[in-house]
């Protein structure tokens, strides 16, 4: 990992985890990169700079990545209650969310290595003009992952987002894709993966198991996802 590329305002090495939807499954393919990478001995940091829905019972995002880092981070700067997107959420409290901060943050926090979770999807808003991806690459990441579901729509999904970052950002690395299980498992399920391939979407999609994310299965699955991206 020591020839991969660092940011040019830290000598954090940054994963950016997005999302092909809302409610992927991110943040537990976030916990076990984080944990996976912890296992190794990497001074490894896993950072949700941006997380609404927060109802002060469940535990958050972004501590479920705090709990698995070899090192703590800070309060993540924009953090609201409100269940809807951040930059409602971020209006309703008259506040607007500013990529600055953001990315001012993820430089200040501790660990050789980050994990960043984005909120929502790749191209969900996070003010106007402003989405995921402009987040991304403001942090110029050494490697991206697109997280989304293993179900039907998915192969359209993953090659919707794909021409997004080609066109839109093509500095970024190609992502790796990672599937999570469906809650309600379909007749494509389990075949996606091989289909991104064949169909020549994407290769090298990983398939996260059911389970928890820092579970054996899971940790093994997220070792496989580090390996092709280089780390």
């Amino acid at each position: 990992m020591k020839d991969r590329p660092v940011s040019r305002e830290t000598a954090q090495r940054r994963v950016a985890v997005v999302g092909t939807g809302t409610g992927v499954g991110k943040t537990h393919t976030s916990v076990a990169l984080v944990a996976a990478l912890a296992a190794r001995g990497e001074v490894v940091c896993g950072l949700k700079p941006i997380e609404s829905g927060l109802d002060g019972t469940s535990l958050a995002d972004a501590d479920q990545l705090a709990q698995v880092s070899s090192v703590r981070p800070e309060p993540a700067p924009f953090r609201f209650s409100e269940p809807v997107s951040p930059h409602l959420a971020a209006r309703r409290c008259a506040r607007a969310i500013s990529l600055e901060v953001a990315t001012g943050w993820v430089n200040d926090q501790p660990g050789s290595v980050v994990v960043v979770e984005s909120a929502g999807a790749l191209l969900s808003p996070l003010g106007p003009g402003l989405t995921n991806l402009d987040l991304v690459r403001a942090l110029a990441p050494a490697a991206v992952v697109l997280v989304g579901l293993d179900r039907l729509g998915i192969l359209h999904e993953v090659a919707c987002c794909l021409l997004a970052l080609r066109t839109l950002a093509p500095a970024l690395p190609s992502p790796v894709v990672v599937l999570n299980p469906p809650a309600a498992p379909d007749a494509s399920t389990g075949t996606n993966a091989e289909e991104l391939q064949t169909l020549g979407i994407t290769s090298g999609a990983v398939s996260m198991p059911r389970g928890a994310p820092t579970g054996p299965a899971s940790i093994a699955a997220a070792q496989l996802v580090l390996s092709r991206l280089g780390f």
